[in-house]
């Protein structure tokens, strides 16, 4: 593959897939190691009394969370100073901005920064103590954090809105990457979420539940109008996009699992404060969009399975497809 050094806003989307890989087997240890009340650290995993087979998958498991962690800092740092230099060319950045069928490449900037959030609370408290012991005390700079990616979000929607109203727009030329946005709510609700039920203090609590109950309507609202356009779209032309754009395809999977997951939270959140058991509500949502996801990843590797083939491999380097990982 060749590469562009040419900054662009979505290669963000390189950091956001290595905060992605870094949570993986976070997750994956939380729930398979016992430890104490909390998320897992480092030293609750007791390497002595594991076996051979246990020592092998969780040390690869830890291997692969410390490097995705490097990678997503580096990355996240040197795409920083790319952007830092794009936008002093303004041109640039209004050329992108006033674009209806490009300014949604904007968008990983806020759903790469939300995931750095996700990242420092378990990755990378997980090889911390410190952050893990002290993770109460980040909740005030993290509800800051959060509510300024929430406006960021907001106003770069309104903003592409805008344009759509005050130019001629053929909806048509759509794609996948037209998804960017919603992909960014995902994420952007997944930090609100992680907040409320983390969070011991009921203001920031409260604060977090109202900005990301209204991030997922909104999010889900647009999901389902544009991926029925897409899809309709799609079928009539009978005619795949060009290969850069393909793997796009796969962003309705961490989509799905994203807005399934806060609402997941969300679930817990009111199951606690209102005492009502919605474990079994909670369980449906959650499985709900996680069958969405292997569905659509079943199809669309089926789909695209000439890309995999003759294409991937011989085709230039294209920011979209970090939506695969």
């Amino acid at each position: 593959m060749k590469l562009n050094n040419q900054f662009n806003p979505l290669f963000f989307q390189g950091a956001l897939a290595a905060g992605g890989v870094a949570l993986m087997p976070f997750n994956f240890l939380q729930f398979a190691i016992h430890h104490g009340k909390g998320l897992i650290k480092f030293s609750d995993i007791v390497w002595a009394s594991l076996s051979a087979t246990q020592m092998v998958l969780y040390g690869t498991l830890v291997g692969i969370m410390f490097i995705s962690i490097i990678a997503h800092i580096a990355l996240t740092v040197i795409f920083l100073k790319g952007l830092i230099g794009w936008l002093s060319n303004k041109k640039l950045a209004t050329e992108l901005m006033n674009d209806p069928y490009k300014n949604m490449t904007i968008f990983p900037i806020i759903g790469s920064l939300a995931m750095s959030a996700n990242v420092l609370w378990a990755p990378v408290g997980f090889f911390v103590p410190q952050i893990s012991a002290g993770l109460q005390s980040l909740m005030m700079p993290s509800l800051i954090y959060f509510v300024v990616l929430w406006s960021a979000l907001f106003a770069l929607e309104w903003r592409v809105i805008k344009v759509w109203f005050t130019k001629s727009v053929d909806i048509d030329k759509f794609n996948f990457v037209w998804l960017l946005d919603v992909f960014a709510f995902g994420l952007v609700s997944l930090t609100g979420s992680g907040i409320a039920i983390t969070s011991e203090n009921t203001q920031i609590v409260g604060f977090a539940v109202i900005g990301t109950a209204l991030t997922i309507l909104i999010g889900l609202s647009m999901l389902a109008v544009k991926l029925v356009h897409l899809i309709i779209a799609q079928i009539k032309v009978r005619k795949l996009p060009d290969a850069p754009i393909l793997p796009a395809f796969f962003l309705v999977v961490p989509i799905t699992c994203l807005f399934g997951l806060s609402l997941f939270r969300l679930a817990s959140y009111f199951q606690t404060v209102l005492s009502i058991d919605l474990s079994r509500s909670s369980s449906i949502i959650m499985n709900f969009s996680y069958a969405i996801a292997i569905v659509w990843v079943a199809s669309t590797v089926f789909l695209l399975g000439y890309y995999f083939k003759n294409q991937f491999l011989k085709s230039n380097y294209s920011a979209t497809q970090w939506g695969m990982v």
